[in-house]
């Protein structure tokens, strides 16, 4: 029986450790170094937007014939930057996926547009997609959408997705929603100033949603849906729905409200000389 000299036995020691170092390195590299590595560009650089591209937000997005000149070459760069940069999952079969890529990235850019913030690096790690209707194991219940703030993951119904910028002045859009959700995620406990502007606003509309008077007018108005009328986190999102597809509607029927909403974004849709003051 042949013996196993010394110095086999110092390789295969040398070998297991350094099959352990890539086991282990590339544990941390998937669960917490690749995002931050995605986010600034060190392996997945930016694709840049496509003339193909461009016509079809033309297309889809009403909102994007309101911008400024200046609001739409920003509004470009970080359409690019999310759809490069954000992980995409999807489920089924799915056709249309760089159109979905589109609805979401549009949904994250326009609601950020007059942030500096614009990455979600606190609420947004990736986005699943199913091709309709899904059932979700967290909630035990059927969706069209929902965000989940612990895995900082999107989860949408591409049928509903694309149904939300279909028609733009319904006030339903389920990318808008959702993202408004991860918005408040994002700004939470953060110490910048547009961080806690957003916070501020967000307690101004809590103080709103809670008073009787404010509370009285939303059961006889039609305007908001009412889902916005389950509670004050629903309510903000479908706000912010309203805000991007009937702005003037918006600021006509409850100026207060949408005064503080678009303190809180940073932009007015309504006046196309509102610039983005705070763009990087």
């Amino acid at each position: 029986m042949q013996q196993v000299s010394e110095s086999d036995k110092e390789i295969a020691a040398i070998i297991l450790v350094v099959g352990l170092f890539i086991v282990f390195s590339k544990a941390i590299y998937e669960n917490a170094l690749n995002e931050r590595l995605t986010l600034y560009n060190l392996f997945h650089p930016v694709k840049k937007i496509t003339a193909r591209e461009r016509l079809f937000i033309l297309n889809f997005l009403k909102p994007f014939y309101d911008l400024t000149p200046l609001q739409r070459k920003e509004f470009l760069v970080r359409f690019a930057w999310f759809k490069s940069k954000k992980h995409f999952v999807f489920y089924g079969n799915i056709e249309n996926k760089k159109e979905i890529k589109a609805y979401v990235a549009a949904s994250a850019v326009l609601l950020t547009l007059g942030l500096r913030n614009y990455r979600f690096e606190k609420s947004i790690k990736r986005v699943i997609v199913y091709p309709s209707k899904y059932y979700s194991k967290i909630s035990k219940n059927h969706h069209v959408g929902e965000y989940n703030p612990r895995l900082r993951t999107l989860v949408f119904s591409a049928e509903s997705l694309k149904d939300g910028f279909e028609i733009p002045n319904d006030n339903i859009n389920l990318g808008i929603h959702e993202v408004a959700h991860a918005l408040m995620i994002e700004t939470f406990k953060k110490n910048n100033f547009e961080a806690k502007r957003f916070q501020f606003g967000l307690a101004k509309v809590k103080e709103l949603f809670d008073d009787e008077s404010f509370s009285f007018r939303l059961s006889e108005s039609s305007y908001f849906r009412d889902y916005g009328k389950t509670n004050f986190v629903e309510f903000f999102a479908v706000a912010t729905e309203n805000f991007v597809e009937t702005p003037s509607q918006f600021k006509r029927d409850f100026p207060n409200l949408y005064e503080i909403v678009k303190r809180m974004l940073n932009l007015d849709l309504n006046d196309t000389s509102w610039q983005i003051k705070n763009s990087p």
